[in-house]
């Protein structure tokens, strides 16, 4: 699994970085909330795909696959399937 989250966390940096245009045309129209999460689910990807062991249960919690996966996948549904309120 670690392998995995690492290969998302990857993914999801090259793309926002690569390709900015799919997430918003402007800045104006930048959902901004929804990339906030996208990109917290990325850096918990990147945390627990490199092999961090938190000691505390919450950091543990935290940068467990089940929430950076969570985070990835829901911000990005937001982001790229949901149509925009206009």
């Amino acid at each position: 699994m670690r392998i995995l989250s690492f290969l998302i966390a990857l993914s999801v940096a090259a793309f926002v970085i690569i390709y900015p245009r799919a997430i918003a045309s402007d800045m104006s129209s930048v959902p901004h909330g929804w990339l906030v999460l996208l990109l917290l689910g990325m850096s918990f990807c990147f945390v627990y795909g490199v092999g961090f062991k938190a000691r505390n249960r919450f950091l543990a919690f935290l940068f467990s696959p089940l929430v950076a996966w969570t985070c990835v996948g829901v911000a990005s549904f937001m982001i790229f399937f949901q149509t925009p309120v206009a």
